[in-house]
């Protein structure tokens, strides 16, 4: 039985009899009910689904049937993602997972979650995601598409591994353990090698399918970890695709299934199988030609589900709530992470109570400065330091260049953080020593100079150190206390950093870097940049740790540690209360000879000082829409914010004297240029938003502020006020 002449198995010689009935997207559920009554009413036959939503169509419809061995209700609630009682009658752990949708939820968990993460639907799909926008173009491709909810899992590296298993009536019969050797790039077995299931795990499994009363097959997908342990992914109330390998190993499942005779006391079963795909010709008045649907988010539903079955998904019979999924629409994780301190997330949702009133005839979109927390969040920063001996906090420029902050920034004696010599003239300018500046960036002594003074400058490449040794020997004065190397992160591709894995290289930088030493009287040092808002802690701490240690053999040659540790990359506004752990964790996998007691630590955390001291003030132009379709247009624009494509901004609305927190919803906010990507916010609730109504965006104190251009004011340049 099948629902698409588009499925190759209906055409296999094998097959007695085929019943062929409507797709999903147009079937009538209660004429399928009645025609699945009289297939089952022909003595001796069995219906056996292979679909998970027919599964729970045929519990609804037909609870405990003698006929279907499928299981019932009371199982189905049980695998609902995550399946929680199941892990724990098995004995075995689920990986991480949570909920909330929310994109700043969903940023955090992808973050926090070092081997990427998965997007899963409540019953079907399931998508690979390292990103806050994969995975929400993935959600809503889900919902959209499937019905229900979806919710985040952590990856988990391992072998994947597969149990299948059949019980009749709660007497579990038989089940084998399957290893993955060859997936497709779908992630379906193509070869596997099969083994029996071990003795105490068909014990949990017969007491658990015995409790529940598991009538029919069943599938249990885990990941053999490579310390061994096994991690439950989900359980599916049907037999897996590979059940044939299985058979072909000498272990017939749905034979044992339909006779009720349970596992042979003695067999051997062959060690794998190999899937195998014969084309046949098929008449065309089966409607075989081609495919009339088209590719749809990057996925072929064609190729996937040619029976429509993506439309019974959206029937709302079968969107129940799952385990994961409450009243609420921000579950907790079912392992929760950590929660940062509570003064460490206050910059992070107050910014509210800092902004000033507005006043009618305040222009609009406008740029407020948020000093206080500025403030806050250094001094949150140097607590964390205080006891960790010649550490200094630097500000990077290019991260937040207004002139405000870099007054603020000085007076505080944090040093300057420059890319180019007109940044460290701004700096200057603005009270920074340039007897302490640090200078980054590929290209960053021109335009020429006569003259330069910063406290350190870290080389990008060999010919940057070249480079500069033909130009001290034209007259150009350079003073400097430290000679830098930047060093490339092993696992990161990137256009920047210096690698030593070539001998040549080595002896080359060396001798530059030595050259470059005698000549100006100064000490070494070395930097690492990446950003952390991008890799996540576990995986900066990694690459931080493996560049660094890369840069022992130039260490060796130049015959003295480094004077100068640079921790750069640009950290995640949430991630402060992590920051120190992390940079112990590096400084404590640093080898001896890179790192002296003097050795001065270097700070670069970007915008998790910067980025809540601004927000972007800006009024309602025009409300459009209704209910869930409501949008408002503001007079900001994308060149007011040009983050908003990249994350999500705090919103909140002015009202009774008060600035107050714009709620989650289903509405949009979007700029007044005209492009189609000018959309400031999503997933807001703007159902009481009236045209006049003043909106601040927070959080746009670092790269918005910096890349900020007043696109649509008939200005060639300049910068929001």
């Amino acid at each position: 039985m099948d629902y698409s002449a588009a499925s190759s198995g209906l055409h296999a010689s094998v097959l007695d009899e085929v019943v062929l009935l409507p797709g999903w997207d147009e079937i009538h559920l209660e004429t399928w009910a009645e025609q699945v009554a009289e297939l089952i009413a022909a003595p001796d036959t069995f219906l056996i689904p292979t679909l998970d939503l027919e599964a729970r169509l045929l519990a609804q419809y037909f609870g405990v049937h003698e006929r279907i061995l499928a299981p019932n209700k009371r199982v189905l609630d049980t695998v609902t993602k995550p399946p929680e009682a199941v892990a724990e009658a098995l004995g075995v752990r689920l990986p991480e997972s949570s909920a909330d949708t929310d994109w700043d939820a969903v940023e955090r968990f992808i973050r926090h979650t070092p081997h990427g993460a998965w997007v899963k639907g409540q019953h079907y799909e399931a998508f690979r995601v390292r990103s806050v926008e994969q995975a929400l173009a993935a959600g809503r491709f889900v919902e959209r598409e499937w019905g229900g909810n979806w919710h985040l899992e952590a990856h988990v590296p391992g072998q994947e591994c597969g149990i299948a298993f059949v019980a009749r009536g709660g007497v579990l019969l038989d089940a084998v353990l399957m290893s993955k050797a060859i997936l497709t790039p779908e992630g379906k077995t193509w070869s596997g090698e099969v083994a029996e299931l071990p003795e105490q795990l068909w014990e949990r499994l017969r007491v658990y399918t015995a409790d529940v009363g598991w009538n029919g097959g069943g599938e249990i997908e885990t990941i053999r970890t490579w310390e061994g342990d096994m991690v439950l992914m989900e359980v599916n109330p049907r037999f897996p695709a590979w059940i044939h390998g299985a058979t072909t190993c000498g272990a017939n499942l749905p034979a044992a299934l339909v006779t009720e005779r349970g596992r042979p006391g003695e067999r051997r079963l062959a060690p794998g199988f190999t899937r195998v795909v014969e084309e046949i010709s098929v008449a065309p008045e089966l409607g075989i030609s081609s495919y009339p649907w088209g590719p749809s988010d990057g996925i072929n539903p064609a190729t996937k589900h040619p029976s429509g079955m993506r439309g019974l998904g959206r029937r709302d019979l079968l969107s129940e709530p799952t385990a994961l999924r409450g009243p609420s629409s921000a579950m907790p994780s079912h392992s929760p992470r950590q929660q940062q301190p509570l003064e460490d997330a206050l910059s992070l949702t107050s910014y509210e109570a800092v902004l000033e009133a507005p006043s009618e005839d305040r222009a609009t979109p406008s740029r407020q400065i948020l000093t206080p927390l500025f403030d806050e969040r250094v001094a949150a920063l140097r607590a964390r330091f205080a006891d960790l001996p010649h550490t200094v906090l630097a500000h990077s420029i290019k991260t937040c260049p207004h002139p405000e902050l870099l007054s603020r920034a000085a007076g505080l004696g944090l040093v300057a953080e420059a890319i180019t010599l007109d940044e460290l003239e701004v700096a200057v300018g603005h009270g920074f020593d340039p007897g302490r500046a640090l200078l980054n960036g590929p290209a960053k002594w021109w335009p020429a100079r006569a003259e330069v003074r910063c406290g350190a400058f870290f080389a990008d490449s060999v010919e940057e150190l070249a480079h500069l040794l033909r130009a001290l020997d034209v007259g150009f004065r350079l003073t400097a206390d430290v000679v830098g190397v930047r060093v490339s992160a092993p696992g990161v591709p990137s256009r920047f950093g210096l690698s030593f894995d070539n001998s040549a290289d080595l002896a080359q930088t060396a001798a530059l870097v030595g050259e470059l030493l005698g000549r100006l009287g100064a000490r070494w040092g070395m930097h690492f940049h990446q950003a952390e808002s991008v890799l996540g802690p576990d995986r900066w701490r990694h690459e931080a740790a493996a560049a660094l240690a890369s840069a022992g053999p130039l260490a060796d040659r130049l015959g003295d540690p480094p004077a100068v540790l640079d921790l750069g990359g640009g950290w995640h506004v949430d991630d402060l209360a992590i920051l120190r752990s992390s940079v112990d964790h590096v400084l404590a996998s640093v080898p001896d000879r890179l790192r002296a007691p003097e050795t001065e630590i270097v700070l670069e955390p970007g915008k998790i000082l910067t980025q809540p001291a601004a927000a972007v003030i800006t009024r309602i132009l025009l409300a459009k829409g209704r209910g869930s379709e409501r949008e408002v247009i503001v007079d900001a624009a994308l060149g007011d914010i040009p983050e908003a494509r990249y994350r999500a901004h705090p919103v909140a609305r002015f009202t009774d004297g008060e600035w107050r927190p714009v709620a989650r919803g289903t509405g949009r906010v979007l700029g007044r240029s005209c492009m189609e990507n000018d959309i400031l916010a999503t997933e807001v609730d703007v159902i009481s938003l009236a045209e006049g109504d003043f909106l601040a965006f927070g959080m746009c104190g670092a790269y918005d502020l910096s890349m900020a251009y007043p696109f649509g004011r008939g200005h060639a340049t300049g910068s929001l006020s």
